[in-house]
């Protein structure tokens, strides 16, 4: 299962569940005050800002994120708990979510991007991270129209809440 949180609820779900893996997604400057001690020791950590275009001092996601969001996915066993986190949790982690998720489901794009909408009404996944993911695995724009589909995340405000995005639909 993959628990797609925000981080201020990481501690809180790092002591209700047995997290066999987690990837934290976090721009630059947040590396200096994150602390991944109640993570998993099979952490992986990328940084990159939430941003869809190149910006003066932002680093966008990349190929080499992409790929290691792939990857990091490859290693996930379906019946192991696996925690994907960012700042708010509303962009970067659901769109790896979505992301590992469309990797083990060829086709199923829009279904994926159906279900990642029911248990999240907020979640407005990274376009060009969904993109990028999208020329990876050869999907020809399916994943950026699943995503286009369903729309922004609606407003809220205060701590996003912590979900479940099944892999299995």
């Amino acid at each position: 299962m993959i628990i797609v949180s925000p981080l201020c609820h990481v501690e809180s779900l790092a002591a209700k569940h047995n997290f066999s893996r987690s990837l934290s997604l976090l721009a630059p400057w947040q590396l200096v005050i994150f602390d991944a001690s109640p993570l998993p020791v099979d952490h992986k950590i990328l940084a990159f800002n939430d941003v869809t275009a190149p910006g003066p001092g932002l680093v966008p996601p990349d190929e080499a994120v992409a790929g290691a969001i792939l990857e990091f996915g490859a290693g996930c066993a379906r019946d192991q708990d696996v925690l994907i986190h960012c700042w708010m949790g509303v962009s970067r982690s659901p769109a790896a979510a979505y992301i590992i998720a469309c990797a083990r489901a060829p086709g199923q794009e829009r279904a994926l991007a159906e279900a990642l909408r029911s248990v999240s009404p907020i979640a407005t996944p990274n376009r060009l991270l969904v993109s990028l993911a999208d020329d990876f695995l050869g999907r020809g724009g399916r994943m950026v129209d699943a995503i286009d589909a369903i729309g922004r995340g609606r407003e809220f405000e205060g701590d996003a809440p912590a979900f479940v995005l099944p892999l299995d639909l």
